[in-house]
């Protein structure tokens, strides 16, 4: 039987009124949606079912909560993030009635001699490119690679990442910036700090900068993540790709071509398409000249 919490107790959880939550937009209360599920019942549940702990004995009550906002924002349950939650709240209901959900078949395991020869493969080719043929770059290609994009890892899984797939026949000269010649699609990856403003005034922070949302310390990891997988992507498609820094510039021609909010900030392109290119594996430092400390 689930004990009720005080009001004391539903405010330290949810820190603002349902009037609040239901006044954000549908992509900051999803943020703040599952910020609290991944924090207060995610983190929670794993535990519980790794170590056998009990959990908070309202915590479920507290947190289910959060479902019955969602319905009434009108939201879909195909959502991933009510999908993930509703996942969760059934192993810990499971859980409280005695039922351990296995968790073994999510637990990593070492690649077989075939598979680590394969990923080697796509791992060691990677180097970046300078000049592109003109052959056009298939649609689901792009599709994984965004794909792959949205699977790197991100501070809280709160998936802050847009991204703008931008050919360049549709226009054209709008990279000047590029040091890669006659890339065919251009991949813009960009940071969205709606979710972190909804955050910050849950918290009680109203109107903070964009500069200090975005000097937080997840950004830079979340986007570095992103090209990785970009590039593995990339390479597992056939397709040759050059990394490339946004600049000011080109960050602001960007958000006035494409009429892009204050919260949308463009942090890297990726240059995307075939090469003709040949070219010799690069050196790279051996691994006892780079470590500098083992205990």
């Amino acid at each position: 039987m689930q004990q009720k919490p005080s009001k004391k107790e539903y405010w330290a959880y949810f820190s603002q009124d349902d009037d609040f939550y239901m006044g954000l937009s549908d992509i900051a209360f999803r943020t703040c949606f599952h910020a609290r599920i991944h924090h207060n019942l995610e983190i929670q549940v794993n535990h519980a079912l790794n170590t056998g702990v009990a959990f908070y004995p309202k915590r479920l009550a507290l947190m289910f909560h959060w479902m019955e906002l969602w319905d009434k924002k009108g939201l879909s349950h195909d959502l991933p993030e009510y999908r993930f939650a509703a996942q969760m709240f059934k192993m810990a209901f499971d859980y409280e009635a005695g039922i351990r959900t296995d968790l073994s078949q999510f637990a990593t395991k070492r690649l077989t001699e075939e598979e680590q020869q394969r990923f080697d493969k796509v791992l060691y080719s990677l180097r970046d490119c300078y000049t592109f043929t003109p052959d056009p770059v298939r649609d689901e290609d792009l599709d994984a690679i965004v794909d792959a994009a949205l699977w790197a890892a991100n501070g809280g899984n709160l998936q802050p990442l847009r991204f703008m797939i931008i050919h360049e026949d549709a226009c054209p000269g709008l990279f000047p910036e590029s040091t890669a010649k006659g890339a065919p699609v251009h991949l813009v990856i960009c940071y969205d700090t709606e979710g972190r403003h909804a955050l910050a005034a849950m918290g009680g922070r109203r109107d903070v900068p964009e500069s200090a949302l975005m000097s937080h310390r997840n950004s830079p990891l979340d986007v570095g993540s992103a090209l990785t997988n970009i590039r593995l992507a990339a390479a597992a498609c056939g397709l040759a790709c050059s990394r490339q820094s946004m600049t000011p510039a080109l960050a602001a021609r960007l958000l006035e071509r494409f009429g892009l909010p204050d919260t949308i900030h463009p942090m890297a392109f990726v240059e995307l398409g075939y090469s003709d290119e040949i070219a010799l594996d690069l050196p790279k430092t051996a691994v006892r000249d780079s470590v500098l400390a083992v205990i």
